[in-house]
């Protein structure tokens, strides 16, 4: 009775090694994949800046051009007021 004891002892033991490693091994790879997804979302933020800046920019030509069709539209309308 006392092998099986010691068989056991010794069984549980090399389970809680083999978790140990399991744990270590699984908290790696998720500082891995969290470094991985911070580069990821720096490079995104990057991106979104970019994008912001962009549509900023078009929204204020958009702005323009609208200005300047409805000064085209006034313009237009008052030559054909003074035609007729």
């Amino acid at each position: 009775m006392t092998i099986r004891n010691e068989w056991t002892g010794a069984a549980i033991v090399l389970a809680l090694i083999g978790q140990g490693a399991a744990i270590v091994w699984s908290v790696s790879g998720m500082v891995k994949d969290i470094e991985a997804n911070t580069v990821d979302i720096q490079r995104m933020s990057s991106r979104m800046s970019e994008v912001e800046s962009t549509a900023h920019s078009q929204a204020v030509t958009m702005a323009r051009i609208d200005a300047n069709l409805e000064a085209i539209r006034d313009a237009i309308d008052l030559m054909v007021a003074a035609k007729y």
